[in-house]
């Protein structure tokens, strides 16, 4: 019998609410409501934009793990037409519950994480290896070169979730990691955003001009803004691959399809994927960036 088998204590048991179809058919015209007004704005994820009915899906299943609509937006992704979160986000519904998650260990060799439900005292432990990653066929994803460390904890954290935690998840049985290193995620193009083909002519190409908006309210929406980190990163990869600054933005809404304002102004998803983008295309020659 595994450990994700044993039994749990009765005191540690939680009280699951079945809602019958009336009912969940009442919360998903409410979804339905709120996705609406959501998914027309900025504030949304791209992979959302103009797409109420999936952001009514995903509202109600972030119901069920305990987001907030605009949670469930910034947070869900489908992936081949299974719901998916990045680790963190995970962790973070888990912990809410009121079990506990822990790193035990850490280093771009090896992540431990812990992780104990509420009301028992079995502690679950998973360690995820640089090695045992390379068996399993992982490391061929970049982000094992570039950040290890990172990617180990996103298998041994989701590992240890779903073992005390299933119930807290409704659930799920993959992180965003998990499926984008069994390559689904590459069949869709990364967490259901749709991007362009680019090369590296893409990025002197103009950049895609927006309509004017009907509701003037929508302007006032804070863009997103990725991290200095990233920001980093991204401006090394430009310098890499040779793109001039003066084309760096239009290369961008390119891949993007919308226009942008800024380089930074990109939500997680739409920097991991200009990244791809960008990783993909050939280094440049000596003397070649304008």
């Amino acid at each position: 019998m595994t450990e994700i088998a044993k039994h749990v204590p009765a005191e540690a048991a939680v009280e699951i609410h079945r809602p019958d179809l009336h009912e969940w058919a009442g919360k998903l015209a409410a979804a339905h409501t709120i996705g609406s007004a959501l998914c027309g704005t900025s504030f949304a994820p791209v992979h959302f934009r103009g797409k109420p009915d999936e952001a009514a899906a995903a509202i109600l299943y972030g119901s069920e793990v305990g987001f907030t609509p605009t949670q469930a937006l910034q947070n869900l992704y489908v992936i081949g037409g299974k719901p998916a979160l990045y680790a963190r986000p995970m962790v973070a519904i888990v912990q809410n519950a009121g079990h506990e998650v822990w790193t035990e260990a850490k280093s771009d060799e090896s992540v431990t994480v812990c992780g104990r439900r509420r009301g028992t005292d079995h502690t679950i432990t998973e360690t995820w290896t640089i090695d045992r990653a390379r068996k399993a066929g992982y490391t061929n994803n970049k982000k094992y070169q570039t950040d290890p460390q990172a990617m180990l904890y996103a298998r041994a954290a989701s590992d240890v979730c779903r073992q005390i935690a299933a119930d807290a998840l409704a659930g799920m049985a993959y992180s965003v990691e998990e499926l984008e290193l069994a390559g689904e995620a590459r069949d869709t193009g990364r967490p259901v955003v749709q991007a362009a083909p680019v090369t590296a002519e893409s990025f002197r190409q103009p950049a895609p001009v927006e309509a004017p908006a009907e509701v003037a309210e929508q302007d006032e929406t804070p863009e997103p803004k990725i991290t200095q980190a990233q920001q980093r990163r991204l401006f090394a990869l430009f310098k890499a691959k040779g793109v001039a600054e003066a084309d760096q933005l239009s290369g961008i809404a390119h891949i993007l399809q919308r226009p942008i304002e800024s380089r930074t102004a990109m939500t997680d998803a739409e920097y991991a994927l200009v990244t791809d983008r960008l990783e993909a295309l050939p280094d440049a020659q000596a003397g070649d960036e304008s």
